[in-house]
C-alpha cells in the first residue's frame, strides 16, 4: 500500500485505490470531533458519511446520485450521507473529505457543511432539474383528459389514442375527432402552440382544441402530478408498459417524482374549441397566402388568447371531458 497522504487527516487516493480495488467493504476513521467513519462498498459502488447529527437535514430534494437518513438509538442520532461514486472515486471522496473538515475544523453543523461541500464540488453531483413548470402542467393537463378518456373509452382505446409523446400532430387521435391539448396556469385562457401543423385537422377529421386553467392549490383540495401519474397507473392495470413508455417520452422521470410537489386545482371547467376556418391558428396554408417567401420562416411558437372565444359542444361521446370536476 502506498503510504503518502493528502494531508495528515486523510488518506491519498493512491491509497483509497488501492483498498476500494479489493472489492471488499472498507471503513475509514477521521481522527477528529465529532467522530466521522467513511465507508466504502466498492461492490455497490457507494460512498457512505457516517456521523453524530442534529436538524435540520441537508437539503439534497434536487440533486441525484446522493441521500440522507437518520437514525436514532437512546440519546445518540446518527446521520449518513450516501453518494453513488458513479466512475468518479476521486470526487465523491474529496466531496466526504470536505464534509468531513467542516463538520470537524469548522464546526459546522451537518446540513452547512454539506452545502458548502456540494458548492465546492458541483461537478459531482449532478443536479435534478426536472421538468419546468409550463412542461408540468402541460402533462398534467393530458393525463387529466387521458384519465378522462380511460372511463368513456376503454383502457386500450385511450392509451392508444393518446399520440403526443410520440410528436404526433396532435395529442389524442380517434377515428372521429383529433384532440389538441392546452393547459395554463394563468386567469385567461392564453395558450402556446408551436409549428404549422398543430392547428391543422387531418383530412375531413374535427380538431378540438382542449383548454384546462389550473391554479395552485392544497394537497386537501388539489392533485400533484405526481400523484396524477400514480393514479392514471393504477386505472389502466395490463397497459401499464404502454403507459409508461409514453410517460417517459414526455419527460416523466420516476426518479424525480419528489420534485413534483405542487398540487393544482381546476380554475374553471374544461373547454371545448373547434379548431376550423374561423379559428386563429398560423398554418402555412395561410402563411402562403399572405407572407412573402414564407418557407424562410421556421421554429414557430405564438400564443393565442382564447378566453373570448365560442366554446364547442362536444359530441356526445366525449361530452364528459368538459364536464365539471372538483379537483383535479
Amino acid at each position: 500500500m502506498v503510504e503518502n497522504q493528502i494531508d495528515d487527516r486523510h488518506y491519498s487516493y493512491e491509497n483509497v485505490n488501492a483498498m476500494w480495488a479489493q472489492g471488499n467493504p472498507f471503513a475509514l476513521p477521521v481522527h477528529g470531533e465529532p467522530q466521522c467513519t467513511l465507508h466504502f462498498d466498492p461492490k455497490s459502488q457507494v460512498l457512505r458519511l457516517q456521523s453524530p447529527f442534529s436538524p435540520p437535514q441537508p437539503d439534497l430534494a434536487r440533486l441525484r446520485n446522493i441521500n440522507f437518513t437518520q437514525h436514532t438509538s437512546g440519546k445518540l442520532t446518527t446521520g449518513s450521507l450516501s453518494v453513488a461514486v458513479d466512475a468518479n472515486l476521486h470526487g465523491v471522496y474529496s466531496l466526504m473529505a470536505t464534509i468531513v473538515d467542516q463538520l470537524q475544523m469548522a464546526g459546522e453543523t451537518f446540513a452547512v457543511a454539506v452545502e458548502v461541500a456540494l458548492d465546492k464540488h458541483r461537478n459531482v453531483i449532478l443536479n435534478r432539474a426536472g421538468m419546468s413548470t409550463e412542461k408540468e402542467i402541460g402533462l398534467l393537463g393530458e393525463l387529466l383528459v387521458l384519465e378522462k378518456l380511460v372511463d368513456i373509452c376503454g383502457t386500450r382505446s385511450a392509451i392508444e389514442s393518446w399520440k403526443g409523446p410520440q410528436a404526433g400532430e396532435h395529442d389524442f387521435v380517434f377515428d372521429d375527432i383529433h384532440f389538441e391539448v392546452k393547459t395554463t396556469a394563468s386567469e385567461q385562457r392564453r395558450h402556446m402552440m408551436h409549428g404549422f401543423t398543430q392547428l391543422v385537422p387531418n383530412g375531413s377529421t374535427p380538431l378540438t382544441l382542449l383548454s384546462l386553467q389550473l391554479t395552485r392549490s392544497t394537497p386537501d383540495a388539489g392533485r400533484s402530478l405526481t400523484s396524477v401519474v400514480d393514479d392514471v397507473r393504477s386505472a389502466v392495470s395490463g397497459y401499464r408498459v404502454r403507459l409508461d413508455q409514453a410517460l417517459t417520452a414526455s419527460g416523466w422521470s420516476d426518479a424525480d417524482s419528489d420534485l413534483y410537489n405542487s398540487y393544482w386545482d381546476l380554475r374553471s371547467p374544461v373547454a371545448a374549441y373547434s379548431v376550423d376556418e374561423s379559428f386563429p391558428a398560423v398554418t402555412i396554408a395561410r402563411l402562403k397566402s399572405s407572407v412573402p417567401s414564407w418557407q424562410t420562416i421556421s421554429d414557430l411558437s405564438y400564443r393565442v388568447d382564447v378566453t373570448s372565444l365560442n366554446t364547442q359542444a362536444l359530441p356526445m361521446r366525449y361530452a364528459a371531458i368538459v364536464e365539471p370536476r372538483k379537483a383535479v
